[in-house]
């Protein structure tokens, strides 16, 4: 039995079975009581509760746990609740504590004044508002990176300013990389209690120019934020603001500190001047998981700190199993990452939110995500870790402000055609365009359909939008007029007047997108975490949106939306979540301390990345500074680091070990060959031989239940990774039954499982489902009684390649052909007589337009344009005082065969002083082809024959003529105006003799043949390599069908 047949043969057509859907949820909301038992635990500590502790062990040992019991215990002892502090390091672990105590605690009632577990910010902002009198705000991150860069811009704009900076420095001041820089050099300073004066004075006094301006560019700073009335405050300026003041006694005789290895030095000294006070104190931590010196944070004061006892936790309770597994690309290491989550899940039963992957940066945080998500997986990122203005939410909304208020550009525009609001893909919109650029067709007119959408969705309703909407409705079909309608909704519901939380509101009600992601997050999995990421944005928004509107009660929706669109840092939004959604954590090593998982992997350990042995904050010396003002260590003494930031990255890959109770993969990438060399970090070298995977998932291929086994010693495959899922198993079982080099039996076998599977109804699995199984669409030939000389070139070359190309350029025209097109209209704006300047101007402002190269690359590329056009110029000129100017864009239109015409443009058309025609053709690319190569050149043999076949109209087109009125050709030329020659470049094809001609006009009725399909031919020849459409070329390994 044929494979196709046996995947048929169990699925009856009549009656496909429809794949189970989930069914839409029921939602009820009910208690959920958390109880956590308190340990009696075997100590002094716990049972005496007197004097104060140092609390050190490893992760794992049972610290923070201690420390919560210890609290809930002094509680049921009758201790007064006001009268205890426990202090965290960060409001994360101060989330996490508070959430333990209250657990041990359920049940209990007890009654405080104040809030007992703070952050040590936190608990600095409220002895500063106590003790000052003062209204104060606490400004986040992004808002100071915002301030700042604002600040920096205008130094680079005043000459007035700008001398503050070091002369080498000016031209860095607008860069992103400067600002951020500045910031964490203030923010070290004003940590440590540094004025302006302070480092003004440092910087004389050690000659650091950078210093000096840094202390000039911090008082202006002060200065502007001070306009704003309330005094506002960066959390690193907190604790030393605080520190400015006589801390009396608070009532807290507990003092309790969790995690105070990651204290800086100001922090240490305002939890010193509270443990004054106390009459019980805990000082808990471990050195070990010191991992923010690059904050200014250090373990001196939880190994220093004079104490009355000391207690040390040796057995940690996470002992999990480690497999370590290299693999060659990172295409495999992200599916190896996908398959062992889904098999942990699926297979060992680990809840989705009892697994975390945990990487070194987030740069890679992205393309797992992706990945992950692609997979099946569903995600949860750090909500408060996001940054506003690149969520797809949030940019949406912002675009839709500026369109009511403004006017977009046309990328902009279809941004949000393309995003939540509009809701189309790029099927569709181009769908829409062409029904739009038809509409103004009809009506005689000449503007883009781009043009035409932007009076279409205006929120001010026109007399002209309603004609053409009227028009468009002839037109455009259901869907693209449901698009229309809905931007168009959206924009005027949010041009009515309003505050800015109103018009916010009124924009996203009438989205309708609250509804969607909520159904869409109730049903959970990979897409459910998604509408979760959107709605934690949306909430945000909105809560910034608070925030701005009780700083700024004038303030309209405008500002508000440039302010979020220029912060470029996470702006470290409110985190409402009371519990861990059901989705796999992916965060960095150091947002991971002080949680742990029960299966944990570790992605991309990689050489080079981990450890990143980088400096901080060379530019302005920032190292230097703290071991200043920390340690007395001179700036100008040379100090070597890298075995300390070498110690921390070790440190820092303990902790992220240490997150695993039960499970721990290690996962890296080796890739000596490829573009971007892969190595392995050193810290593999240092994991247990045994840890290592060899081979994946070997005897595993019974998960497709077939008789005889997938195993990879069986196909060839080495170190073969297994997606479990049902797409990817679908996908492997079609491969096999089409794998012509498989054994029958196995072929035979993979078709019967994916009978079965189509029986259950599972997509993909039945043949009818697969493109390219189902025969072709028609039969009939395309109706080829045209060709032009371009593609006489390509069909001569690869009929397959000449017929997709096109379909290609529609999709995505490639830069350097619109480069071509604006270098052809520049030529013959200066032929037909148009001023080379104004000429120049707006081929050169077209091109700026459509240039997306990096930003070290665009001055390169505006070079490159000027010299083709200059040379271009050049040429013309040298060219019309030789030649006499017949025409440019010439039309060709003439018979050349029985039913054929050609049909094309000649670039530039001149007559020699003899009567001869000669035929010019620009080419902007930098490769110029040899003489060889220009007398067998196809499209212009393919000129010279329509000149022989055709003559002058009286518009000065080639049309089709008789032999009598044949035009004479002199030469066909080719100019390089992009050359990288000296002069520019040119190639002459000679005249062809009437033999030549008539022998090239042969092969041109079998070329039409095999262009008009169905069937087209791939030819292999030296332009594959540099072939669109070689993916799925016949022709080329990489084109081997699988139907899809």
């Amino acid at each position: 039995m044929a494979p196709e047949a046996a995947a048929t043969s169990g699925y009856p057509n009549s009656q496909r079975a429809a794949f189970r859907q989930p069914p839409a949820p029921q939602v009820r909301i009910v208690s959920a009581p958390h109880h956590v038992e308190t340990h009696d635990w075997d100590n002094d500590l716990f049972k005496d509760q007197t004097g104060l502790w140092r609390l050190i062990g490893p992760a794992g040992s049972g610290v923070s746990t201690l420390i919560m019991d210890t609290v809930a215990e002094r509680l049921r002892r009758g201790a007064d609740p006001s009268s205890i502090l426990v202090i965290a390091a960060s409001k994360e672990s101060a989330t996490r504590l508070r959430a333990g105590i209250a657990a041990r605690l359920s049940g209990e009632s007890y009654t405080a004044a104040t809030t007992m577990v703070r952050s040590v910010h936190s608990l600095a902002f409220a002895l500063l508002r106590s003790l000052s009198g003062e209204e104060l705000r606490l400004i986040t991150g992004a808002e100071q990176d915002a301030v700042i860069r604002e600040l920096l811009q205008g130094h680079n704009e005043d000459p007035d300013a700008v001398h503050i900076w070091p002369q080498e420095t000016r031209d860095a001041l607008g860069l992103v990389g400067f600002a951020r820089g500045l910031r964490d050099f203030l923010l070290r300073a004003v940590e440590r209690g540094l004025s302006p004066e302070d480092l003004e004075k440092l910087g004389h006094t050690y000659r650091r120019p950078m210093w000096s301006a840094a202390g000039a560019f911090l008082r202006e700073y002060e200065q502007t934020m001070a306009l704003g009335g309330a005094k506002s405050l960066s959390a690193s300026e907190l604790v030393s603001t605080v520190l400015e003041y006589q801390i009396p006694d608070q009532g807290w005789k507990t003092i309790i500190v969790d995690d105070a290895q990651h204290l800086d030095p100001k922090s240490a000294q305002l939890i010193s001047e509270l443990l004054r006070y106390a009459e019980f104190g805990i000082i808990g931590g471990d050195p070990e998981q010191s991992v923010f010196h690059f904050r200014g944070a250090t373990p001196e004061f939880l190994t220093t700190y004079p104490v009355d006892h000391q207690l040390v936790l040796e057995a940690t309770r996470r002992l999990p199993e480690t497999t370590a597994r290299i693999v060659e690309n990172q295409g495999q290491h992200f599916e190896y990452i996908a398959d062992t989550i889904r098999r942990a899940h699926l297979i060992d039963e680990v809840p989705w939110d009892e697994i975390a992957v945990i990487v070194r940066s987030t740069g890679l945080i992205a393309p797992v995500r992706r990945a992950l998500l692609a997979a099946g997986v569903p995600v949860q990122v750090d909500p408060t870790d996001i940054i506003l203005s690149e969520q797809r939410i949030v940019s949406s909304m912002i675009l839709a402000v500026r369109a009511i208020y403004g006017e977009l550009n046309n990328r902009d525009m279809e941004d949000l055609l393309l995003g939540p609001i509009g809701g189309a893909d790029s099927v569709t919109l181009r769908r829409l365009y062409r029904g739009l650029r038809k509409v103004e067709m009809r009506r005689g007119g000449t503007r883009r359909a781009i043009e035409l959408l932007k009076i279409l969705i205006n929120p001010r309703p026109s007399e002209e939008q309603a004609v053409l909407a009227g028009e468009a409705e002839e037109v455009l079909a259901e869907r693209e007029l449901q698009i229309l309608e809905r931007i168009r909704n959206v924009l005027s519901r949010g041009a009515q007047p309003g505050s800015v939380e109103e018009v916010l509101w009124a924009i996203w009600h009438e989205t309708g997108l609250a509804n969607h992601l909520q159904a869409v997050s109730l049903r959970g999995g990979a897409a459910g975490s998604q509408a979760d990421r959107d709605l934690d944005a949306a909430m945000a928004l909105f809560d910034a949106a608070g925030d701005w509107v009780e700083r700024r009660p004038t303030a309209g929706i405008v500002s508000f939306m440039r302010h979020i669109a220029e912060q470029e840092l996470p702006t470290g939004v409110r985190d409402r979540r009371q519990i861990r959604t059901q989705a796999v954590q992916l965060l960095t090593a150091h947002a991971a301390l002080g949680q742990q998982w029960h299966t944990v992997i570790i992605a991309g350990v990689q050489e080079g990345s981990w450890p990143s042995l980088g400096e901080t904050g060379t530019l302005f010396g920032q190292e230097e500074l703290t071991d200043l003002v920390d340690s007395g260590i001179d700036p100008n003494t040379i100090v070597m680091r890298s075995k300390e930031r070498l110690d921390e990255e070790r440190r820092l890959f303990h902790v992220a070990k240490s997150r695993a109770t039960q499970r721990l993969y290690i996962t890296a990438v080796e890739a000596p060959e490829a573009n971007d060399v892969a190595e392995p970090s050193r810290f593999m070298n240092e994991l247990d031989p045994s840890c290592f995977q060899q081979h994946v998932q070997e005897n595993e291929a019974s998960s497709t239940d077939l008789s005889v086994p997938l195993a990879p010693e069986d196909t060839g495959l080495e170190d073969y990774i297994r997606l479990l899922s049902v797409p990817a198993m679908v996908a492997e079982l079609r491969r096999e039954v089409r794998n012509s080099d498989s054994p029958q039996r196995r072929r035979d076998q993979a078709a019967r499982q994916l009978a079965r599977l189509a029986t259950a109804g599972v997509p993909g699995a039945h043949p009818e489902e697969w493109w390219g199984e189902g025969g072709p669409s028609t039969e009939r030939p395309l109706d080829q009684r045209s060709i032009s000389p371009s593609l006489i070139e390509k069909g001569l070359a690869c009929p397959l390649r000449a017929r997709l190309d096109a379909v290609v350029e529609e999709e995505e025209t490639p830069f350097q052909m619109l480069k071509g097109s604006l270098a052809h209209a520049y030529a013959e704006a200066l032929a037909r007589g148009v001023d080379s300047e104004t000429a120049k101007k707006l081929t050169t402002e077209a091109f700026l337009q459509l240039l997306n190269a990096p930003a070290w690359r665009q001055e390169s590329e505006e070079t490159a344009w000027m010299h083709i056009i200059e040379r271009l110029e050049k040429w013309i000129t040298e060219s019309a005082a030789k030649y006499e100017l017949v025409g440019v864009e010439t039309l060709v239109n003439t018979r050349i065969a029985e039913g054929i015409t050609m049909r094309g443009r000649i670039d530039r058309l001149e007559r020699t002083s003899d009567g001869d025609y000669r035929i010019i053709d620009y080419k902007t690319g930098s490769n110029v082809l040899s003489a060889k190569d220009v007398s067998n050149h196809k499209q212009l043999t393919a000129y010279q024959l329509a000149l022989s076949k055709g003559k002058l109209s009286d518009n000065g087109d080639v049309i089709s003529g008789n032999g009598d009125e044949s035009l004479k050709v002199d030469q066909a030329v080719l100019v390089y105006p992009g050359s990288k020659t000296k002069t520019i470049s040119t190639r002459e094809q000679a005249t062809k003799t009437a033999e030549e001609l008539q022998e090239f006009a042969d092969l041109l009725p079998p070329l039409v043949q095999s262009l008009t399909g169905p069937s087209l031919v791939a030819i292999v020849n030296d332009g594959c390599s540099q072939c669109s459409i070689k993916n799925i070329c016949p022709a080329q390994p990489e084109g081997r069908m699988t139907p899809a």
